[in-house]
């Protein structure tokens, strides 16, 4: 009898699981939605709002900054991610600032970075929470001067104001290695000035500087500006100086601005050129970093249509340069996309 009622009980309490839905067959698996659930895994849960150092007014950076934050904003719109370009010192402030976890992204010369990372120069100490991303254009030095000066050379700059770059900038630290390299002290054989691009513009047109030190994309805006209400001298970098600065950062190239670039250039200018790169805090989330890299790179053409140089913005040379470690969320992407990742970290 106790036997029969068990029976009875366990085939009621099968019917009553049937009925609820409950099956003792595992769930169906399949690629797709083991995938669908990892992605969903790997994406930002919570809105990012995000802030990336670009450079004073009137230069490169703070321009082309903006035009990339967008295009990338445009990409990630359904990712929860924003960017928000702000303008800063430029190179080794946005290093800093992102070091100290105070910015996530930042537009910084690769010459910087690399001594960010050893601690010299600008930085009294090696940066350590710091990672690459990737190129975004190439960089050139362009000094100019006032016609009536007469220079040719760097060397003919000696005793003149000059507007070495805004505080905080690659450009300064470049500017005090060219002096250097030409047997100048940068502090006592010229007047330095610590003015923005756009500032150092102004004063040229105005009389109130002699030449003015520029690290930028070519055509430089601020450049063009003055050649509206003033005729300019276009400095050569000799070879000597060249030489002199590859000894300990052979990432500066040769680089020749064509005659006629600028108004009243009838010669080709013979200067020097390294690569601005894009930078982030190594602490942020892979899979953030790897959707802001694929949207960098995939938007190449609608940042072109805010800033001429948008148009270097390309996969190809994508991480020449680079020689600090490469953020593993970047890495990823450009795995992906067959290109091979040097082991730099």
């Amino acid at each position: 009898m106790k036997k029969l009622l068990a029976l009875t009980l366990a085939g009621a309490l099968f019917f009553a699981l049937s009925a609820c839905g409950v099956s003792s067959a595992p769930a169906p698996t399949s690629s797709s939605s083991t995938q669908s659930v990892s992605s969903e895994a790997a994406s930002p849960i919570e809105p990012q709002d995000l802030v990336m150092g670009t450079g004073s007014t009137g230069g490169t950076y703070f321009a082309l900054g903006g035009a990339m934050a967008n295009a990338i904003n445009n990409k990630l719109a359904d990712r929860q991610i924003t960017i928000t370009a702000q303008s800063t010192g430029a190179s080794v402030e946005n290093m800093n600032l992102i070091n100290a976890g105070e910015m996530d992204l930042g537009i910084v010369m690769n010459n910087v970075a690399a001594n960010g990372f050893a601690g010299i120069g600008a930085f009294t100490a090696p940066v350590t929470n710091v990672s690459s991303i990737g190129v975004v254009y190439n960089e050139v030095y362009q000094i100019v001067a006032n016609a009536s000066t007469g220079a040719k050379n760097v060397e003919d700059l000696r005793g003149l104001k000059i507007a070495v770059g805004p505080a905080g900038s690659g450009t300064v630290g470049l500017s005090e290695k060219i002096f250097a390299a030409a047997g100048m002290d940068i502090n006592k054989d010229i007047q330095p000035q610590s003015d923005s691009f756009s500032d150092a513009a102004t004063k040229m047109q105005d009389g109130h500087i002699d030449a003015a030190c520029n690290v930028l994309a070519v055509p430089a805006s601020s450049i063009i500006e003055m050649t509206t209400s003033m005729n300019l001298a276009y400095v050569d970098i000799s070879d000597e100086i060249l030489a002199k600065i590859q000894e300990t950062e052979p990432y500066f190239t040769r680089k020749i601005i064509p005659a006629g670039t600028y108004s009243g250039q009838d010669k080709d200018i013979r200067t020097i050129t390294c690569k601005a790169a894009l930078y982030c805090r190594a602490d942020l989330d892979e899979e953030t970093v790897y959707l802001i890299t694929k949207a960098f790179y995939e938007s190449g053409d609608q940042i072109a249509a805010a800033h001429a140089t948008g148009k270097e913005v390309q996969l190809e040379g994508c991480l020449d340069g680079i020689t600090t470690p490469i953020h593993p969320g970047a890495a990823r992407y450009f795995t992906e996309m067959g290109i091979a990742v040097p082991d730099n970290g």
